[in-house]
């Protein structure tokens, strides 16, 4: 059974110092425990478990099912992981991994030439936007901003840059890329989850060229209906309401599950897809003279955290990450953090033979930076503080614990200005 909560446990969790290794380690500004509950979603779901813990099932949305879910979980071996096996061969360790990985996935297409066609080409004065779409298969083209720094050498470092998901599908690629007369409401998605920065232009004006895709089911690549088509609506280039936005977000959810249902009917993975098609983004730099493809490295909020950690484990070019609010250890997720298992994070099987951390050990050697907000309620206290053991015992034993670090700060679920800037500070010493 996981550990239980006590009102000092939970008080303590939501206590923890910010902390930063391996760069310099800022101040974290206030505390949570002056924050009402009101203002600290993490305090309000955990006094929620706090007051279940003497119900039957201790108030786990899963109910009655709880018993039998975690009863499997926790016989889970994890008989990949790094520290269950303690391979003597780290290559021959990783092969082996990324090959269960794959198979677990189950997406793999054959792989094609890109053949990239550039739309639109915006000198933005310090750095060049190029507007372009790239093959991940035969038949799927997907849209991209590649973001080519001015007034430096080339070849240059890159950064996959890869967006979140937040319930808000109508926009991927520009959540993340700051444009001109930009929809209010994409303006201000960004300033709650970004502090109103686009961390990719700030790569690119320090040196870095960046590539953005919209991954499956958002922006360009979201669920678009023939009645959508009937009301003109849905359309990339019009100026949509706040409303009309915020109804196409509503349904899109609603219609997330059904998706991954039929998509895993049809003997493939939603994780396998953005998996596969963030590899092929690395696979387009290849074909780009202005790129070092010996250093090239990955950065994300949420599920494009998801997406990094999976991303820098699985391709052995990416030289350095950083996850923003996505790590944890699974098996602290049942029995309460059970919402937010999305669909897009599903890997069945995984947990068999290696826990979320696990997964990003794989870039090893390579560095990584994960953030964590102490106020964000996606995720128990005790799986990050367990993910966190996780990937610091990992670089110890392969001697290497500068590689890894984490930045905790006080504040929910977003990746703020500070972050930013250490993300920046890493890559310019790792990559």
């Amino acid at each position: 059974m996981p550990k239980r909560f006590t009102r000092r446990s939970i008080l303590q969790a939501l206590g923890v110092a910010g902390s930063l290794s391996a760069v310099a380690r800022p101040a974290v500004i206030g505390s949570p425990l002056d924050q009402d509950a009101s203002s600290n979603p993490l305090a309000e779901e955990l006094a929620k478990i706090l007051a279940g813990q003497n119900e039957t099932w201790r108030g786990s949305p899963l109910g009655n099912q709880y018993p039998f879910i975690k009863k499997i979980q926790q016989e889970a071996p994890q008989s990949l992981a790094f520290l269950n096996r303690r391979p003597r061969h780290l290559e021959a360790w990783k092969a082996e991994a990324r090959a269960k990985i794959f198979e677990l996935l189950l997406y793999r297409p054959k792989r094609c030439s890109p053949q990239a066609h550039i739309v639109e080409r915006v000198d933005k004065g310090d750095y060049i936007r190029e507007y372009l779409r790239f093959h991940t298969t035969p038949d799927i083209e997907v849209p991209a901003y590649f973001l080519i720094p001015k007034r430096t050498k080339m070849p240059v470092p890159a950064v996959v840059a890869l967006h979140d998901h937040g319930g808000f599908y109508y926009w991927g690629k520009e959540k993340l890329i700051e444009m001109e007369n930009e929809n209010p409401a994409l303006t201000g998605y960004r300033q709650e989850y970004y502090d109103g920065l686009s961390f990719p232009i700030t790569l690119a004006r320090h040196g870095y060229a960046v590539i953005v895709i919209d991954m499956f089911y958002f922006g360009e690549r979201r669920l678009i209906l023939d009645a959508d088509l009937r009301e003109g609506l849905n359309a990339r280039p019009k100026m949509e309401s706040a409303e009309t936005v915020d109804r196409i977000n509503r349904r899109n959810g609603q219609v997330e599950c059904w998706v991954d249902r039929c998509v895993q009917h049809a003997g493939f993975t939603w994780g396998g897809v953005l998996c596969w098609d963030d590899i092929r983004t690395i696979d387009y730099l290849t074909t780009r003279p202005e790129v070092d493809m010996k250093r090239i490295a990955c950065a994300g909020l949420s599920v494009g955290g998801w997406r990094s950690n999976f991303l820098a484990g699985l391709d052995p070019r990416i030289k350095a990450a950083c996850i923003a609010g996505w790590m944890t250890s699974f098996r602290q997720i049942v029995p309460w953090f059970v919402s937010y298992t999305i669909p897009a994070g599903n890997v069945p099987g995984l947990f068999n033979y290696l826990d979320y951390p696990d997964v990003g050990s794989l870039i090893m050697p390579g560095a990584l930076m994960v953030v964590h907000g102490l106020r964000d309620a996606l995720f128990p206290p005790d799986g990050v503080t367990a993910a966190f053991r996780n990937l610091t015992s990992c670089y110890e034993a392969i001697g290497k614990p500068e590689r890894f670090t984490t930045y905790r700060y006080d504040g929910p679920h977003k990746f703020p200005a500070q972050a930013q800037q250490l993300m920046l500070e890493w890559f310019n010493r790792w990559v």
